[in-house]
């Protein structure tokens, strides 16, 4: 997890654009609502994951979180994909691994759903309950709903496991923390640069997102369109959570995505602790399981399905993302020329 990098001068302008009104879409066939058992199947998710600790990224215990999300993950009927390499880091060279599940789409384009299971390494009887773990049970339990109730949809999703996101020093450096986002998105990014347009049509991380008291921030550094979108989806919702514009600038696994020039947006309860407006339990023995709520889960995932529902239905997604995808998709499969006799 991170610290948050604060600014004197608010984004005046983004909050306009970012808190505009705008209407629900209508139901889309496929698309169920997420139904209130989800919440507590991710919490079970999230009690079982945690009894793996601790999971500093190149330990035993990352490697045994990210062989049972791969076990979860065939259990639901998906083949999960492990993308492991190693790098130089402030720590030395160490091994990572991030953990894919992907639903196809025919689009040729991917929303990318993202939660970090690594926990801050050098901290006693440390489970990341919430720090990871609720996360990564969102994640999970959305996989399982997708997948007994699949929607009609085009683009592909994938469901990202991503090691590495904490840094291992007290503070983030270009080489330490945000490993396996930054590894990611370089890899769309070469990818980019093949197809000519934009792999991804958006990235939604989510991060601390279980605790009992939940209030979701969206930071100030996300893309407009997908805070606007986000905003939108849970208008009228008391099924889903508390969403609001944070003031502050946020170092999380959207951040090297943005800087990549793909769309992403950061949805994080930074207020974790044992008051309103505190957060003493984050990175302590505190961030345990019984600090997280299967209806702070629920909500969570709600709202992921939500956004998702309005991304395909192409609410508030720029018209250029789409169309550089098609015009390229048209263009490879028009005949090629042939030469006149």
């Amino acid at each position: 997890m991170k610290p948050r990098m604060l600014f004197s001068v608010l984004l005046l302008a983004l909050t306009a654009v970012l808190s505009g009104c705008g209407t629900q879409p209508a139901p889309s066939p496929g698309w169920a609502m997420l139904p209130a058992e989800s919440g507590i199947r991710m919490y079970g998710y999230a009690s079982e994951f945690v009894k793996i600790m601790p999971r500093d990224a190149g330990t035993p215990g990352a490697g045994r979180a990210s062989r049972w999300i791969a076990q979860e993950i065939r259990r639901m009927g998906l083949t999960p994909i492990a993308d492991c390499w190693t790098e130089d880091t402030a720590a030395g060279r160490r091994s990572f691994c991030n953990v894919y599940a992907d639903i196809p789409g025919t689009s040729g384009q991917t929303i990318l759903l993202i939660s970090h299971y690594d926990t801050k390494a050098g901290i006693p009887n440390f489970q990341g309950a919430n720090d990871g773990g609720s996360s990564t049970a969102v994640l999970l339990g959305l996989i399982e709903h997708l997948i007994a109730n699949p929607p009609a949809i085009r683009d592909t999703i994938r469901f990202a496991f991503l090691d590495g996101e904490e840094a291992r020093s007290a503070s983030y450096r270009d080489d330490d923390g945000l490993h396996g986002s930054k590894h990611l998105a370089r890899e769309y990014l070469k990818e980019a640069r093949t197809l000519g347009y934009s792999p991804l049509i958006a990235c939604i991380v989510i991060d601390m997102v279980g605790d009992r008291n939940l209030t979701l921030d969206i930071p100030r550094n996300v893309s407009p369109w997908l805070g606007r979108a986000a905003l939108k989806a849970v208008q009228g919702r008391k099924d889903l959570p508390i969403v609001s514009l944070g003031d502050n600038y946020i170092i999380d696994d959207h951040l090297p995505f943005l800087l990549a020039g793909f769309p992403a947006v950061n949805f994080i309860d930074f207020e974790y602790g044992s008051a309103p407006g505190r957060h003493d339990y984050w990175h302590t023995e505190q961030d345990s399981i019984d600090k997280l709520s299967a209806e702070s889960l629920h909500k969570t995932g709600g709202l992921v399905l939500a956004l998702l529902q309005r991304i395909e239905a192409d609410y508030e997604v720029p018209e250029k993302l789409r169309r550089a995808a098609e015009s390229a998709s048209a263009s490879a499969a028009a005949p090629s020329a042939v030469p006149a006799p």
